[in-house]
């Protein structure tokens, strides 16, 4: 027998046609999803198609039951100072002795911060001792804090 290649053009689409002596047969795909047949995981095609609780959604759609965890929590902080005074801060587990930032925020002014739940903002003294802190809620997405006029101590925003 000998090769043929065939083309019949419709307005918009081509057929193509091969035929080939011993030519190759292609699976059906299964009703699975996305006219791609199941990979058996043997290299090869199964037989029966998936059951719908092991398929896949298809691309765009969500699932309600992800088993993939959730990336870390991020609350975003707004911190205002109504204390009268700037105000020393320190950003972390332990002030003076821990690992953390020390920064500071002038009288009547506000500021942002990115922080996860647990962590902590202490008012420190000028030696960098810690006066007072707060630690971050994990109860939603945005908090609210202020540094009450007292410059030792925190309250809701």
């Amino acid at each position: 027998m000998k090769s043929d290649l065939m083309a019949t053009i419709v307005p918009g689409t081509v057929l193509l046609a091969f035929a080939a002596f011993g030519g190759c047969v292609i699976p059906a795909a299964s009703s699975g999803g996305g006219g791609y047949p199941s990979n058996g995981g043997g290299g090869g095609y199964s037989s029966a198609p998936a059951s719908s609780s092991e398929s896949a959604p298809p691309p765009g759609s969500s699932s309600s039951a992800s088993s993939a965890p959730a990336g870390p929590q991020v609350v975003s902080v707004t911190l205002h100072n109504d204390c009268p005074n700037t105000v020393k801060l320190f950003l972390g587990e332990k002030p003076k002795f821990g690992s953390g930032t020390n920064t500071s925020l002038g009288s009547n002014t506000t500021t942002s911060y990115q922080m996860k739940p647990g962590d902590m903002i202490w008012i420190t003294d000028d030696s960098e001792n810690g006066l007072s802190s707060t630690s971050i809620g994990g109860g939603g997405t945005f908090q609210s804090i202020r540094i009450m006029p007292s410059c030792t101590g925190f309250g809701p925003g």
